[in-house]
């Protein structure tokens, strides 16, 4: 199920619910790094990279690092505008 912007619309219609249905300021997110179309489909929606914790889980002996991501009610209500779901 792939590439057929399931992902995106979820997103999109959990921040209609977060900043218009409960008028949250930012909504924010993890990423694994290794993540690569997570990350991606997050960056379309209109996330933002804030920065990576690095080693923030171990996992059996390995560590993975954690993206941290964010969008505003501002940032989403422009996006939104801008670009008709």
């Amino acid at each position: 199920m792939r590439g057929k912007g399931i992902g995106q619309s979820m997103i999109r219609q959990t921040l209609d619910i977060a900043f218009d249905g409960l008028q949250l300021h930012r909504v924010s997110l993890g990423v694994f790094d290794f993540n690569h179309s997570a990350i991606e489909m997050y960056r379309k929606v209109g996330f933002t990279l804030e920065g990576v914790l690095r080693d923030a889980r171990k996992i059996g002996d390995d560590y993975w690092n954690l993206c941290e991501m964010s969008i505003l009610a501002h940032e989403w209500k422009t996006r939104k505008t801008a670009t008709p779901v």
